[in-house]
């Protein structure tokens, strides 16, 4: 038997279709009453959905560079405490060894430069978030070999050899008494400086990369962000430390221990001033990563509001039709369960 357009079940069936078809409208109506935006965004924006998906990549990446900003401030928040420290014990040292007795500067002073330069090795280790603030480029390996230990490390076992080539004694040895001013002052300034050299160091002492780490801290803008342990600061700071602790100062004669103490002095004033500078140079990164911030800031809120401009709905007109919408399906359905009790038997 074939059924007709005019039959009983033809009747049934139109008022479904029709339901199905407000029941999607009415899905879709929600949908943009909930996220506030089209639920199908390249019918609704057609051509121009390829500028909200531009808006949106610029937002993304503004929020993946500020998420980056965060980690850079707080390793640059632990580098700068760090250099602060390293500054400090070498104005302590400084003023220690100034006040000092000739008498004390072989032992007081001594052991409190060597008790800093193992603080200056441990302070250069310094890491955060898993990377070594001091290793340059090479975040993941520790940047320096502290120089006392056993056994003695590299960057000690140079410094001991070339105390007895220059003299054909040890450091702190009785002969050491016979050094004059001259010799002293032309092995410090000579094969001992030649220790501390970047070359020199960085095959003794450090393992950490020169080159620093450039941290993109805008879309348009990047800036250094960390401080390396090769920097010359740090190795005049080692320097003097040694030259205090390590040269067995109290077995030099007064004469020779002031060529000593002159240069100690000299390296430490010259190590502060240039740990201030890398502070005030990190400082003027962090300065400008809040100012970076700044300007992103007001380029999310204005991207946030152009995006919404072209994805956005009227709540008010999608609350409307939510309303037709669920108005014509009752009809839909009602209509549906009038006609179900109607036959066309009825009317033969």
């Amino acid at each position: 038997m074939k059924t007709s357009y005019i039959s009983t079940q033809n009747l049934w069936n139109a008022p479904r279709t029709g339901a199905a078809r407000l029941q999607a409208e009415l899905a879709k109506a929600n949908e943009e009453v909930v996220t506030g935006t089209h639920a199908d965004l390249g019918l609704a924006l057609g051509s121009r959905t390829a500028v909200s998906l531009a808006l949106r990549r610029q937002r993304t990446d503004l929020d993946a560079i500020t998420q980056d900003n965060a980690l850079t401030s707080l390793r640059l928040d632990g580098t700068q405490a760090a250099l602060r420290t390293m500054r400090e014990d070498a104005d302590k040292t400084l003023k220690e060894l100034l006040a000092a007795t000739v008498q004390q500067r072989g032992t007081l002073v001594a052991t409190a430069a060597g008790e800093r330069l193992a603080t200056l090795a441990s302070t250069l280790n310094g890491s955060s978030g898993g990377q070594y603030l001091f290793a340059g480029i090479n975040a993941q390996e520790a940047p320096l070999t502290a120089y006392a230990g056993s056994p003695p490390s590299a960057a000690r076992g140079a410094v001991e050899a070339a105390f007895r080539t220059a003299f054909g004694v040890d450091p702190g040895a009785a002969g050491a008494a016979a050094i004059t001013p001259a010799q002293m002052a032309a092995f410090l300034d000579g094969p001992f400086a030649g220790l501390f050299t970047e070359t020199a160091w960085s095959g003794t002492w450090s393992d950490a990369s020169s080159r620093t780490i450039q941290s993109r801290i805008a879309p348009d803008e990047t800036a250094e962000t960390s401080a390396s342990a090769n920097a010359a600061p740090f190795r005049t700071l080692a320097m003097a430390y040694v030259m205090a602790s390590g040269l067995g100062t109290g077995s030099l004669s007064a004469e020779t221990q002031a060529v000593v103490t002159d240069r100690i002095a000299a390296r430490l004033r010259e190590a502060s001033a240039g740990v201030a500078g890398i502070e005030g140079g990190l400082g003027t990164s962090q300065a400008r990563i809040k100012e970076a911030e700044t300007r992103m800031t007001a380029q999310k809120a204005l991207l946030a509001t152009r995006i919404g401009e072209l994805e956005g709905v009227d709540p008010a007109e999608a609350k409307t039709r939510i309303d037709r919408l669920t108005t014509q399906i009752q009809m839909s359905y009602s209509l549906t369960a009038q006609l179900r009790q109607l036959s066309l038997v009825s009317y033969l």
